[in-house]
């Protein structure tokens, strides 16, 4: 399905990307508390939960987690 938005045409994918880059963007202009921004993460992950490929959501989970392990040694 594509979505237009300010006269262009985009799939949702991408629509959705450039929308977690624009909240990323903004963040660095009014910072919001890390606890909020992933609430926000974590719903935009469940209402598009149909577009992620399940395999490579699990790899960026098992990234995610040995990325912070080892922050922690």
């Amino acid at each position: 399905m594509m979505i237009n938005y300010q006269g262009e045409n985009f799939t949702e994918t991408e629509f959705y990307g450039r929308e977690i880059l624009e909240a990323i963007q903004l963040t660095n202009k009014f910072p919001t508390p890390k606890k909020v921004l992933i609430e926000m993460l974590e719903e935009m992950i469940h209402e598009q939960l149909d577009l992620l490929d399940k395999e490579e959501l699990n790899n960026a989970n098992c990234k995610s987690k040995l990325a912070s392990q080892a922050h922690l040694i």
